[in-house]
């Protein structure tokens, strides 16, 4: 007889524990769709017992947004046709939702221990649906869907630092994260969220691909300097470029944009100090010589600025500005040298001097020529005038003319 007490003790016992839960869990336990359980879930959430009661709320949800996914991607996996939108927006519900199904299950329970029951359940099944998620994010961009493309790329660099994917092998051996941090960057700067454009560059930047890394360095760059809209966010910007720069020392890409942002707040000396230090480095070192070429011509510094500038190589991308900027220092000392040499009351010169500055302006019109050949419709620099102005010095009229008449 004591046998079979102690057992209907136990049964009452199990049977108590199961009729522990909530009311609120057993409604969302019972819906039949994932709007239904999740309008259930958003409404009672604070009404659920403890975080395990929160935990199995949200894996309701996972399982009706699978159960939905699973159904559109068999179709497609036989060639039937199915609902892509269903699809993807389901992947992504279950992704979400297992992610914070997996926040709660990690939580202690209601005698404070920590006993996940789903974890590794979804890890397993919602890499699927991780996969659909990226796809999706791919399929949106083609549609320039922009604001869904992102939010698709988003979440599938967000599920990788979630607590059911971080460290798994899922992530680890993941060769899409600097893809879609990539694509994710595009989007945002294509929807300008420059902000978010900026948050989400960093896995692409570490890409085993060179491409990737590229892009999203132009990319990022280009974002942080589009946020800037006032002094505060200036100050943000050289500050976060500073911080680039120690974490990126070798690109090129960072070193030009923060020296661009540095030479246009007029911060010369911090400029020269760090061009300094990548030509002790490395004295093949261009950027660095052009910024201190550009430095020594707002100084007027001229016979500095054109042996920083004859360091540049045709083959830089910033030779165009560079040859011209030469051939306007060259001019300015063409200029400068007729002003001291020539008579005051008569502006006549010695002959010597008259060939010496001849000399001078047709060193400065063999750049401006050059500057012309690469840019002749000048949408970068405009050489003509100045052009026009060596060729009446040097006596060169029909040369002159044409100009004139362009």
């Amino acid at each position: 007889m004591k046998k079979l007490m102690m057992m209907a003790i136990m049964f009452v016992a199990s049977a108590t524990a199961f009729a522990g839960d909530s009311d609120a869990l057993k409604a969302i336990l019972k819906a039949k769709t994932y709007a239904d359980a999740e309008q259930l879930l958003k409404a009672n959430l604070n009404q659920l017992a403890d975080n395990a009661e929160k935990a199995e709320a949200y894996n309701k949800l996972v399982e009706l947004a699978m159960d939905a996914f699973n159904a559109q991607d068999t179709k497609r996996m036989i060639q039937q046709e199915y609902d892509a939108e269903v699809m993807y927006t389901n992947a992504y519900n279950a992704l979400v939702n297992g992610m914070e199904c997996d926040k709660y299950d990690q939580l202690p329970n209601a005698k404070g221990k920590v006993k996940p029951r789903f974890h590794d359940k979804n890890l397993d099944r919602l890499n699927s649906a991780r996969i659909a998620v990226i796809n999706g994010g791919v399929e949106y961009t083609n549609k320039q869907d922009h604001k869904k493309g992102y939010d698709f790329f988003n979440m599938y660099l967000n599920s990788a630092k979630s607590s059911l994917f971080a460290g798994s092998d899922i992530v680890k051996n993941d060769a899409n994260l600097g893809l879609a941090s990539y694509y994710a960057g595009r989007c945002a700067i294509l929807n300008e969220d420059y902000a978010a454009a900026t948050a989400v560059l960093d896995e692409a930047l570490n890409d085993t691909s060179a491409e990737i890394r590229d892009g999203a360095f132009d990319f990022k760059l280009y974002a942080m300097n589009r946020s800037q809209k006032t002094a505060a966010d200036s100050a943000k910007y050289l500050n976060d470029m500073k911080e680039l720069m120690v974490k990126y020392p070798t690109n090129e890409k960072v070193f030009g944009s923060y020296g661009d942002a540095l030479l246009s707040q007029n911060m010369t000396a911090e400029l020269t100090q760090l061009c300094d230090s990548r030509l002790a480095a490395n004295s093949g070192d261009v950027l660095a010589r052009v910024y201190k070429g550009m430095i020594a011509m707002n100084d007027k510094k001229f016979p500095e600025a054109i042996e920083a500038f004859s360091a540049v190589p045709e083959s830089h991308p910033s030779f165009l500005q560079i040859v011209f900027n030469r051939a306007v220092c060259k001019m300015t000392m063409a200029g400068e040298f007729q002003d001291t040499h020539a008579n005051k009351n008569t502006g006549a010169m010695s002959p010597a001097d008259d060939a010496k500055l001849k000399e001078m302006l047709s060193d400065a019109k063999v750049d401006f020529e050059k500057a012309r050949q690469l840019d002749p419709d000048q949408q970068t620099v405009r050489w003509a005038a100045l052009l026009r102005n060596i060729y009446y010095n040097l006596g060169e009229e029909e040369k002159y003319k044409e100009i004139e008449n362009l």
